[in-house]
């Protein structure tokens, strides 16, 4: 063999642990898409909580009193905005069918190949790629929508304070 004294042995051992690290990489990527999609999750119920708290605050307390409601148009327009923000949180919330955060079991039991000449680990790391790929778009989609629902949420602020000097 060359002169740096590798054998077809080693060679064999070589691939089969970039096999290994590859599927390793691939579950960790996997994880890590599953912390952020749990992240934007927790910060979307937070919009839905802080949106109606505005809005039912502004309602009653702010705007409104037992004496003086707040006028229907104004109302209105708040509501749209609560509807707007839940509307777009629940697309962020809501699960997706053929979700894939790890390595398919059922996938590994059924495969054709063995643990020992790391084709096993080398299947799994691309059938993991793939689902990295169509999670990460879902995931920006989430994610873009999250940050609309922070801008309606911001506008839903700024409209409660108009309205409020306006009904003064």
């Amino acid at each position: 063999m060359g002169g740096n004294g590798d054998t077809g042995t080693d060679a064999a051992a070589d691939g089969s642990e970039r096999y290994k690290l590859a599927y390793e990489a691939a579950v960790h990527a996997l994880n890590q898409q599953d912390g952020t999609l749990g992240n934007l999750r927790n910060r979307g119920t937070g919009l839905v909580t802080i949106a109606t708290v505005i809005g039912s605050f502004a309602g009653y307390f702010g705007l409104g009193t037992k004496d003086k409601l707040l006028p229907a148009g104004y109302a209105i327009g708040l509501i749209i905005f609560i509807v707007l923000i839940v509307a777009i949180c629940m697309f962020v919330l809501m699960p997706k069918r053929d979700w894939t955060f790890g390595p398919d079991a059922q996938d590994i039991m059924e495969s054709k190949y063995s643990a020992p000449n790391g084709e096993l680990y080398w299947s799994q790391a691309l059938g993991m790629q793939k689902a990295i790929s169509e999670n990460e778009l879902a995931i920006r989609k989430r994610a873009k929508a999250y940050a609309w629902a922070v801008v309606l949420l911001g506008l839903e602020a700024v409209y409660v304070v108009t309205v409020s000097l306006l009904s003064r």
